[in-house]
């Protein structure tokens, strides 16, 4: 007897399509202009915008990782802030935040994790990459162990946990506001389905939960990540 297989797709699926669609339109826009602006000319518009956000990315990179590797790293977490910001805010455009999905959230800290561990054994050879877990005891190898791992846990489930969470209390919030109007405009059937009382509440709700939370969010998992790598790499660098 055969059991039925069923597939479903999760939202958060169409979301990371669309959300990747947004980042690509911009970056081509952006490069478009650039191309056919004037290079002695005074930068303005979306010109101005990508000189300003690539001297952003550079100055978090090179304040955490040095010079060298910061003009390396740039593109990434240029790229990773970009992503990280559009995804946090995309519920205020009605779609399922990529990572209110603990698998997008997951797969972005494993790049992190990978790139960290790639920058140790570059840095230090294989000897200095499991070295590491016996220092500075033998004993301690399965604190250094968790130590490692620690980050890929904690990054992705910070992320994960607070997109998620501000989007649960948005629900409870609407479902909370569209009772207490439905109580109100109970002698009107045909009203009564109205939330009124939303779009007065929930503006500053979406402001700090969406917005606020979701530049935070990104800030801090871009910091982390430039921070865990730039601590890998050799002192003059």
């Amino acid at each position: 007897m055969m059991v039925g297989l069923q597939i479903q797709i999760q939202a958060e699926v169409f979301s990371i399509l669309i959300v990747t669609s947004v980042i690509l339109a911009l970056i081509y826009a952006v490069n478009r202009a650039v191309k056919q602006a004037d290079p002695l000319a005074k930068p303005k518009g979306l010109v101005l915008v990508g000189v300003l956000y690539v001297q952003m990315m550079s100055g978090i990179t090179q304040g955490n990782m040095g010079a060298k590797a910061g003009r390396v790293y740039a593109p990434y977490i240029g790229s990773l802030a970009l992503y990280l910001f559009i995804s946090n805010i995309s519920g205020l455009f009605g779609l399922a935040p990529p990572t209110a999905n603990y698998s997008v959230t997951l797969t972005l800290t494993l790049i992190t994790f990978f790139m960290i561990q790639r920058t140790v054994y570059l840095t230090g050879g294989l000897k200095q990459f499991f070295h590491r877990f016996i220092e500075p005891y033998p004993p301690f190898i399965i604190m250094n162990i968790f130590g490692v791992i620690a980050p890929l846990i904690s990054m992705s489930l910070r992320l994960f946990g607070n997109i998620t969470s501000g989007g649960i209390i948005m629900t409870l919030v609407y479902a909370f506001t569209g009772f207490v109007s439905a109580q109100i405009l109970g002698f009107a059937p045909a009203l009564a389905q109205i939330d009124f009382i939303g779009p007065f509440i929930a503006p500053a709700l979406h402001a700090y939960f969406d917005v606020f939370v979701g530049f935070i969010q990104m800030f801090v998992f871009i910091s982390l990540t430039t921070v865990f790598i730039g601590n890998e790499l050799p002192a003059q660098e």
